[in-house]
């Protein structure tokens, strides 16, 4: 293929990739505040356009497609559970429009994984979080009534703080392995990564500063003690599980103290606060769920005596495992539960079998990332996201044989 058109589609797929992070459009559509349904015309026409593209790009090669597509049936068996969701969904519409959504992110996801190695997708990554960082930077100083909340924690060209610490703390691990496991042009990827960092601690979000931390650690117990003989790996293990124990369970029985000390409350804004309630409703359709991405609407009665119970709007369980199950129930969540953990023992088989094999010690880094984030958030299983992106495309890559150029 020409040089020109190469460098042309790597440009747009950084574009598309910060079209699923977040662009500089959001503050100045929202104004500073969080977007409302109906409020997102530009940005469906340009998760569409994402979509058209990404299909016609496919299209393009298609029997490489074919073969990477067929890689894992659990995520293509996860998304048949949410389009069969619309035929017991509260709304039927919105979950129908949902998957649509949800079916585009994938195809991107397709997409990213057919067309470059696990390599080549980091560092578009990078270089598309590189340019989110120097304009979130750019917004602070120049636009700060938009880059900077009201308690001057730093959001910049995101709605909230708490995204800013999330993108960032992804940002971070990605420049983190790279460094890692790159000689050339370390000093950038360093860079890159002590900038994720401070972005993270001015964004004052304290468990997107704990995330980081656990995610840049996992790479050496994933890279590292993963490789050792059987008999010193299972100690060290050991070792690792109860100190995480012992630390996590400091930090539960100290929480009034640990998190009064830095502002915060036991009650993590409010997310344990909802958790209960969101356990009670889903008891009540524990095995199908009120329909993938139908629960959270105004006209739920559910919701509306949930968000008056709790003296707040809340968007969402803060919850990505509860979500899903308010989705699609237990049937989703076992289906979601076989194809991570089956990836996860694959994944350190080949780091056990393989002493050069880097692509699965990024999944485990990755579905590390996705646990821990979804403990207080959601992102799990969510339509125009970039993490759901990079799940799909990250697992479909790590199947891939480098040496299949179909």
């Amino acid at each position: 293929m020409n040089k020109n058109l190469i460098f042309a589609e790597k440009l747009l797929t950084i574009a598309f990739l910060m079209i699923y992070s977040g662009t500089p459009l959001d503050p100045f559509v929202t104004d500073g505040f969080t977007l409302k349904d109906g409020d997102r015309g530009i940005f469906r026409l340009l998760f569409i356009s994402t979509y058209l593209v990404s299909l016609f790009l496919i299209s393009l090669r298609w029997k490489k497609v074919t073969y990477v597509f067929s890689r894992d049936k659990f995520i293509w068996l996860l998304l048949g559970v949410c389009a069969l969701s619309s035929f017991w969904s509260f709304d039927s519409d919105t979950t129908i429009r949902r998957v649509f959504g949800l079916a585009g992110t994938m195809v991107f996801g397709l997409y990213f994984a057919s067309r470059y190695t696990l390599k080549e997708q980091l560092k578009l990554c990078a270089y598309m979080f590189g340019i989110s960082a120097v304009v979130c930077v750019l917004f602070v100083l120049l636009i700060p009534h938009l880059g900077i909340a009201e308690d001057g924690s730093w959001k910049g060209i995101y709605p909230q703080k708490n995204i800013l610490g999330k993108r960032f703390g992804l940002s971070g691990a990605i420049f983190f392995f790279l460094a890692m496991t790159n000689r050339e042009n370390r000093w950038v990827l360093w860079l890159g990564y002590v900038t994720s960092a401070i972005l993270v601690l001015f964004s004052k979000s304290t468990t997107s500063v704990l995330n980081l931390i656990i995610l840049t650690l996992a790479f050496f117990v994933y890279d590292r003690v993963l490789r050792l003989n059987y008999r010193i790996m299972m100690p060290v293990l050991t070792f690792i599980s109860t100190v995480s124990i012992v630390l996590y369970t400091v930090f539960v029985t100290s929480a009034d103290k640990i998190l009064g000390s830095i502002g915060k409350d036991t009650t993590l804004t409010g997310r344990s606060e909802i958790w209960p309630v969101v356990l009670e409703l889903i008891a009540k359709k524990p095995w199908l769920g009120y329909g993938y991405g139908a629960f959270w609407l105004d006209d739920n009665s559910d919701v509306v005596t949930l968000r008056e119970a709790l003296q707040w709007d809340a968007p969402n369980s803060h919850n990505g495992f509860l979500d899903v199950c308010l989705g699609i129930g237990l049937l989703g969540i076992l289906v979601f539960t076989v194809g991570f953990v089956t990836n996860w023992l694959r994944a350190v088989y080949s780091i056990r079998s393989n002493p050069t094999s880097e692509t699965n010690v990024w999944l485990l880094i990755y579905f590390t990332f996705v646990i821990i984030s979804n403990l207080t958030e959601t992102t799990m299983l969510e339509q125009n996201s970039i993490e759901w992106v990079l799940y799909v495309s990250t697992i479909l890559s790590s199947k891939v044989s480098p040496r299949a150029n179909l």
